[in-house]
Parts: structure tokens; C-alpha cells; sequence
């Protein structure tokens, strides 16, 4: 039986637009993305792919891989580790690494991930401010 996950709450979304964006945040998006069907199909969504922009399958298959790899690595935490990723440091990220298998470098990688998409999700509070980033971004 396939449990589907619940739409986000609007004060997660709004906490999530503030800047309080998570690693369990993190790891409900890339769930609502793994039940949204193949990366190629959800990139022909975007205004990329309705731009014409062809991003090739290595680099989708690549996109794939990381994040199937950060959700192992998110699995290896603690509920204190994925609510508040700041208090992990080197002990941690061994811990983690050694939990998940990986090597502490994708821990490493992950968690830089996630700062951007943090910074990302507080840059963008509104939708002015989204339509300013897209068109920073040289996109419509």
C-alpha cells in the first residue's frame, strides 16, 4: 500500500520561505519529487524545459543518483540532526557516513545543498520576489 504524502501546510510554507527550510523540509521535497515520475518529465515542466533547454540524460541520471544518495544519508539521522543541521560537525558527519555508507564527503555535500536551497527558500518570500529571481536567473 502506497501512503501518499500530505499536501504542505501553509505555515510550512511559510516557516520554509522564512528561512527555517529543513532537512526533513528537504527530504518531503525530494519525496513529492520521486512521486512526481522521471526527472526528464519533471524538467520538461519547468520553464527550462519549456524553453527548449535539453539537459542530457547523464546529467539527470547524475541528479538521480544524488539525491537517492542524500535521502540514505538523511535516513542515518537523528530527528534533532534533520530539524536542526547546524549542530552537525565532524563527529556527526563521521557518524552519519558510517550509518549510511557513504563516504563523509556526501554528508559534506549534503549539507552544502541544503544551505543553498535554505538561502534559496529565503530569497524567495513572495512572489515579486520570485518573479525578481527567475529573471535574475535569465528566465522568464
Amino acid at each position: 500500500m502506497i501512503e501518499e504524502e500530505p499536501p504542505i501546510e501553509m505555515e510550512e510554507a511559510e516557516a520554509m520561505l522564512k528561512g527555517d527550510f529543513t532537512l526533513k523540509d528537504m527530504y518531503k521535497q525530494m519525496e513529492a519529487i520521486g512521486k512526481m515520475g522521471p526527472l526528464s518529465k519533471i524538467v520538461q515542466m519547468l520553464p527550462l524545459g519549456s524553453l527548449g533547454v535539453d539537459i542530457p540524460d547523464a546529467a539527470l541520471q547524475s541528479t538521480k543518483e544524488s539525491l537517492e544518495r542524500f535521502k540514505v544519508v538523511m535516513d542515518s539521522m537523528t530527528d534533532e540532526e534533520l530539524e536542526h543541521p547546524r549542530i552537525i560537525r565532524s563527529s556527526r558527519i563521521k557518524r552519519i557516513a558510517r550509518g549510511s555508507g557513504v563516504p563523509t564527503d556526501n554528508v559534506r555535500e549534503l549539507l552544502k545543498y541544503h544551505k543553498v536551497m535554505q538561502r534559496t527558500m529565503k530569497g524567495v518570500r513572495s512572489q515579486k520576489d520570485m518573479q525578481k529571481f527567475f529573471r535574475r536567473q535569465g528566465l522568464k
